[in-house]
């Protein structure tokens, strides 16, 4: 490494090091969209706009996806020119499809995994993930959750679980079974309304009862579905748990860490959301980020071992990248987009190790001129509506003046809902009719509840799908009262 791009990297460490909370949600959360739009015959991640051209559906990307060095462009001296250039020619897909995904077309983020709808950032040999946030590794029938990892299903409305099965409404629950209304429960099974405990089985409350005594009790609890919601409320709430020197909560195995949320093993950052892995030290202004990492600095959703990252989105197994978008298994990129298992480029071409380091000064020279070197991707290259996009889901105080004044895209009407004419509108006040009780008092739901649209005290409309159909009766789990994007809100919520 030349001793010039050692002190530029040093120059953006510094600067990224002071970016304020606010600042961090607006230039990289805003990058992360929670909204599927309808795009040239494409259901996309990308809202119609000027800000986006070539796009093209998962299958027609894919025939081109490993040929994406035939777009390039020599360098001037503008970065915003030349990488808007760069994005702007580049096919678009969609939404981020990878290996072997299926059957998730109203999904984003997707990699090697199947059956999933309205999720994002899923990972690994998942399957019937519905309305949910980064699931890992081996889970399946996944609703309404976050953070979910290492061969876990039948989980509910719940965040952070690791290696557990039948968790409803709960949180921070590791290596559990049959979890009801907990908190920072490990190697426990058949528990309800408890706290802090480990290898324990059939308590309610922290309270030891008997096998008999625990179904009972169970049996009564769960009738009463109006106090489901009140229930997870009370335990939506952790202390940090092995950490020192850090603020906020929510936070396992970490030291020297100011302002978070859901992190694990990571040492001396700020600024972060979702971060996982082992040995990830010095991490700043990330969001979704795992595995083994080092020396990140504003990144989006980058996995699998990496170190010197700059000012990226969605990059993997990678090194040594730079303002770049959607690279895997590559090193010593600057400016590019799409690339894999490449070296050594700046906007999407090749160059020797030699002239890549002098191309690289010479640039970073200009976008430290222009003070731009330690700044994200240009609000004017966002491409998605910044209401729709985690940013204003962590934080919906962002005014549309001060939104639209840096040149975000907002979106000012509601989005349409195609309903028809002839449907039957339900208000969730009114979902009770759909709801009953067997002979042993079971619950169950009626199958009619498929063919009606609802409508919450926000005035969102939504429907009951097959799919979370099944799972709503098999757990004997009453009908969502909110609009699944309300739900995905409870998420965030810290205390």
């Amino acid at each position: 490494m030349s001793n010039q791009l050692s002190k530029r990297q040093k120059k953006i460490q510094e600067r990224r090091e002071k970016t304020d909370w606010n600042n961090f949600l607006m230039e990289v959360w805003s990058r992360l969209p929670l909204t599927m739009h309808k795009n040239n015959w494409n259901v996309s991640r990308y809202p119609s706009s000027m800000r986006t051209q070539n796009l093209m559906n998962n299958k027609e990307f894919q025939k081109v996806r490993d040929e994406m060095e035939q777009y390039w462009q020599e360098y001037t001296w503008s970065f915003k020119d030349n990488f808007a250039s760069l994005f702007q020619k580049s096919p678009l897909s969609a939404t981020i499809q990878q290996w072997t995904t299926t059957e998730s077309d109203y999904a984003d983020e997707i990699i090697n995994s199947s059956l999933c709808y309205l999720s994002y950032a899923v990972v690994d040999n998942c399957d019937n993930i519905m309305w949910s946030l980064q699931i890992v590794d081996n889970c399946s029938d996944i609703h309404f959750s976050s953070r979910v990892s290492k061969n876990s299903q039948n989980i509910y409305w719940s965040r952070v679980i690791e290696s557990s099965s039948s968790i409803f409404y709960s949180q921070k629950i590791i290596n559990s079974n049959n979890i009801w209304f907990s908190s920072s429960l490990v190697w426990c099974q058949d528990c309800i309304l408890c706290k802090d405990l480990e290898n324990k089985s059939y308590c309610i409350k922290n309270k030891q009862y008997t096998r008999e005594e625990f179904l009972a009790k169970k049996k009564e609890l769960l009738k009463n579905k109006d106090k489901f919601h009140d229930f997870l409320m009370k335990v939506w709430d952790v202390e940090n748990t092995n950490s020192e020197n850090v603020t906020w909560k929510f936070l396992t195995n970490c030291e020297n860490i100011e302002n978070w949320y859901f992190l694990q093993r990571v040492k001396n950052g700020k600024n972060l959301v979702s971060i996982s892995g082992w040995n990830m030290n010095k991490m700043y202004d990330c969001i979704w980020c795992g595995s083994h990492a080092d020396d990140f600095y504003a990144m989006q959703w980058s996995w699998s071992n990496g170190s010197h990252n700059y000012c990226s989105c969605l990059i993997e197994n990678s090194h040594e990248i730079y303002y770049s978008y959607y690279l895997e298994n590559c090193s010593f990129c600057l400016w590019c987009i799409w690339l894999k298992n490449k070296s050594y480029c700046i906007l999407n071409k090749q160059y020797t190790k030699e002239d890549r380091y002098d191309e690289v000064d010479k640039i970073f020279s200009q976008m430290e001129k222009d003070w731009q070197l330690w700044e994200f991707f240009s609000w004017t290259m966002n491409p998605f509506y910044f209401n729709d996009t985690a940013a204003y889901l962590i934080n919906p105080s962002f005014t549309k003046e001060e939104v639209t004044a840096k040149w975000y895209l907002r979106r000012d009407e509601p989005i349409k809902v195609d309903i028809p004419s002839d449907a039957t509108v339900v208000k969730s006040t009114d979902l009770d009719q759909y709801e009953s009780f067997d002979t042993e008092w079971n619950r169950t739901i009626n199958a009619d509840i498929l063919k009606v649209v609802i409508q919450d005290e926000q005035e969102n409309y939504y429907r009951i799908v097959p799919m979370e159909y099944k799972f709503l009766v098999k757990h004997w789990l009453p009908l969502p009262r909110k609009h699944w994007l309300e739900r995905m809100k409870d998420n965030f919520k810290i205390g």
